[in-house]
């Protein structure tokens, strides 16, 4: 018997990434779906992520005060380097 290659995700993940859904939804609705940091002037094709201020690998956490929603030309330039965000 083979095998699938479909991972799982874990509980923890699965949570984390319901949380995310629904930050993102509330965030659209309070601010509208636009960039929150070029305001759509970089805005292309993919449209618009969630992302964290402080990246979770540095300690940040997923909440309102530590996410905005960026296009993905301005969360790819601050995603390696969120101190140019200051």
């Amino acid at each position: 018997m083979k095998r699938s290659r479909i991972r799982k995700i874990s509980n923890k993940h699965e949570r984390e990434l319901i949380r995310r859904g629904k930050l993102r939804m509330e965030l659209a609705d309070k601010y509208g779906e636009h960039c929150m940091t070029c305001k759509d002037e970089n805005r292309d094709w993919r449209g618009i992520s969630l992302s964290h201020i402080i990246p979770l690998s540095r300690g940040g956490k997923t909440t309102k005060r530590n996410c905005l929603l960026e296009c993905y030309p301005c969360h790819e330039k601050y995603e390696k380097r969120p101190e140019l965000r200051r």
